[in-house]
């Protein structure tokens, strides 16, 4: 098996797990709120915060390699941890895990491919291998997904958890197996590299569209956030069951609204998908709000896999076009730079989420947020259509 097929099979696996989004409705049943299960994740957000820069540093000065095989080791010791979950500080302590090692994954995965790829004369196929890539792990995430809600509902979470840390632990020795290829490390000190990462970050053209991937990034992390609870409950009265006894359908439901979609939004090309990247600060929002004014089970799902076509089609246009708007020797830092900003805005809106949930109501919050997602989307469509067109469009295919 080349180098090629194995990143491949790499990238898949981290996607794969047995627990999946119904993981929120195990936290409520060990006794969690909506607010300390918010907090909890925003605590995690900020650990990117934290982490993001000393770990894409690593990815840029030490080896792509090297960041990636840190990570995949710590990731496993979080999803354990779960099989232990009492209170709110055991959680706590799994996010961050998981955290720290997505951390030294996130920025150096994708670096350590487009620069193999580089120094193999192939980086005009980085759109191609990269679109296949995401198939895979789509194909491998909805598997798992599936049968994990099945797992979890006859034979229990703790089996869910234990075969997702086995997964995990796989994807070390693949990681291991792959060379790494064209990289070279900056002769600039550590302090000053991260300045000019920052300073590239903060380039109108970089700055505008990390703005932009924010506003839908957040319209679609509230969709999700607590959909499996707000959607069991929909189910359970439609079925006359309990929350429990919809977890197999509800990853059903996950692979329909977040695998399949998104499978179709990253292969879409032409004018559809264009269409799709370009709507998706306003279609996103505009589906959460019709979830909730329409308490439909069939339409709810329906709309799921509407929010998740426009957010996947912006995602994978987006990666590629950041990738060509930054310089390779500061690529994994400028990529842990833009996260971690991203994750001090998205813990600030879990935390505020979690508890106004609690206050509110889930279908009460699910609306106000939704409106106000749905109105900062057409601000950002208005002034992508105006002053600011040079900076936040973006090629689609």
């Amino acid at each position: 098996m080349d180098w090629v097929k194995r990143f491949t099979l790499l990238f898949a696996l981290t996607y794969a797990g047995f627990l999946g989004n119904i993981a929120v409705i195990y936290y409520l049943s060990r006794g969690l709120s909506y607010g300390e299960i918010g907090l909890a994740t925003a605590v995690g957000g900020l650990g990117f915060f934290l982490f993001e820069v000393p770990t894409g540093v690593v990815g840029d000065r030490v080896s792509r390699k090297t960041s990636v095989l840190i990570g995949l080791s710590i990731i496993p010791l979080s999803t354990v941890l779960l099989l232990f979950l009492r209170n709110f500080w055991v959680l706590l302590a799994s996010e961050l895990l998981g955290t720290l090692g997505a951390s030294f994954v996130s920025g150096s995965l994708q670096a350590w491919f487009f620069d193999n790829l580089r120094a193999g004369g192939m980086e005009d196929r980085f759109r191609e291998l990269w679109r296949s890539a995401q198939k895979t792990s789509l194909i491998v995430s909805s598997t798992t997904t599936v049968l994990g809600g099945f797992i979890a509902q006859f034979l229990g979470f703790g089996v869910a958890i234990v075969l997702t840390a086995i997964v995990q632990v796989l994807t070390i020795f693949i990681a291991f197996t792959i060379p790494e290829m064209g990289f070279s490390r900056p002769e600039t000190s550590y302090t000053f590299h991260i300045l000019e990462a920052w300073r590239e970050l903060k380039k109108p053209e970089i700055a505008w569209l990390i703005a932009y991937l924010l506003s839908v990034t957040l319209a679609l992390n509230q969709f999700r956030k607590f959909f499996e609870p707000y959607l069991g409950n929909v189910l359970a009265i439609y079925l006359g069951t309990t929350l429990t006894g919809t977890l197999g359908i509800l990853g059903l439901v996950e692979v329909l609204i977040r695998v399949v979609p998104k499978y179709l939004g990253v292969a879409l090309r032409g004018r559809a998908g264009r269409t799709l990247h370009e709507m998706a600060s306003i279609g996103i929002p505009l589906a959460t709000v019709l979830s909730v004014l329409f308490p439909n089970p069939l339409l709810i799902v329906a709309l799921g896999v509407v929010a998740t076509l426009f957010a996947s089609a912006f995602t994978f246009n987006f990666s590629v076009e950041f990738q060509r708007r930054i310089s390779s020797e500061k690529r994994a830092t400028v990529i842990s730079l833009r996260n971690m900003v991203m994750a001090l805005v998205t813990s600030a809106f879990y935390t505020i989420y979690g508890f106004a949930t609690d206050f509110l109501g889930l279908s009460e919050a699910r609306l106000l947020f939704a409106l106000g997602f749905l109105l900062l989307g057409l601000v950002f469509k208005t002034l992508s259509l105006g002053p600011l067109r040079e900076y936040l469009s973006f090629g689609g295919e």
